[in-house]
Formats: structure tokens, sequence, C-alpha cells
């Protein structure tokens, strides 16, 4: 399980006091209002090794546009101060993270995931759908996709710590 979560990617400057646009990478944008202090790193995929020598910066304003979250960040005042922020990536540690209801996870600790079925191995979970109605689980069986609605109708267990998603029974899903 990662320490850290992507939460954006800086995808640009605003105006000409050093604010940044970020695209949020989170279901919840607001999640940049709680925001107090995070890393900036160029991985999309970055390991928590990389975490050791990455500076931690801080929040000073956030506004939104649109679907984009404007921030200030502390002691950035000019565009040259940001300008070579644009392209990387914003992260949290676990410690500074949306808190999750019961049944509630975050992508990155889905992925990888491995699936049973009646305790046979059907694959592991690739990616992640969202749909409006509910999230579908996107399980790579022998380079097939499987789609598993992520619902107690389909799935029995999601165990985060062991690594496993058992699915139920249910004729035609798998």
């Amino acid at each position: 399980m990662r320490n850290y979560l992507r939460i954006g990617k800086i995808i640009s400057l605003h105006g000409i006091k050093g604010e940044i646009k970020i695209f949020p990478l989170t279901d919840d944008i607001k999640r940049f209002d709680d925001l107090t202090t995070f890393y900036i790193v160029e991985s999309e995929d970055a390991e928590d090794s990389a975490f050791e020598r990455a500076k931690t910066y801080e929040k000073e304003t956030v506004k939104y546009i649109k679907n984009t979250c404007i921030l200030k960040i502390k002691g950035f005042d000019k565009i040259e101060d940001s300008t070579k922020l644009i392209g990387k990536n914003v992260y949290v540690d676990r410690l500074n993270a949306t808190k999750l209801d019961r049944d509630e996870y975050f992508i990155v600790d889905l992925l990888g995931l491995k699936c049973y079925k009646n305790n046979e191995f059907i694959g592991n979970v690739k990616d992640i759908m969202k749909t409006k109605a509910n999230s579908i689980l996107v399980i790579d069986n022998k380079g097939k996709d499987l789609l598993v609605p992520m619902v107690s109708d389909f799935i029995e267990r999601i165990d985060i710590k062991n690594s496993v998603v058992k699915i139920k029974e249910v004729e035609g899903l798998i």
C-alpha cells in the first residue's frame, strides 16, 4: 500500500501572481479546501522512496474555475516561480488524504488486487471505471477484460490488506 496519493496534475499557470492550475484527480474537487501541505513530483506513479527527498509545499489560497483548481503556493509569487511546476503531479500523504467511509477505497489501493470467484483466481484488477451508478472493476482475465460492478450484489469482499477481491457467484457475470 502506498503512503502517498496523487490528487492532481499541474496543467498551466493562472494569472501573473504565481498561481497554478491543477486538473484534479480526485472524486471531490473541493478536497483542495482542506489541503494544507502537499508534495510536487515529476512521476505519475511515484514510489514512496521518491518522497524521501521531495520538498513539502504549503497552500496559500485555492479557488475553482469549471473543473480545475487554482492554487496559490506560499512563497510562489511570480510566474517565474511556478513555471517549472507545469506538468508535475500533486501528492498528499495518507495522513492528509480525504477520510474514506466504510466500503470506500482509493483507486490506487484497488489496482493489482487478485480477484477470486469460488476460490478460483480469475485475474487482477487493472483499472476502475466510474459510472453515474457505481464504479466497475476492470479485471484482466488472460488478456480479456472482465467488468464487475462494485456493488454488494457482485462483490463478496474487498480485502486491501491481503490484496484480494472475492466475487460472488452470479449467473452470467463471469
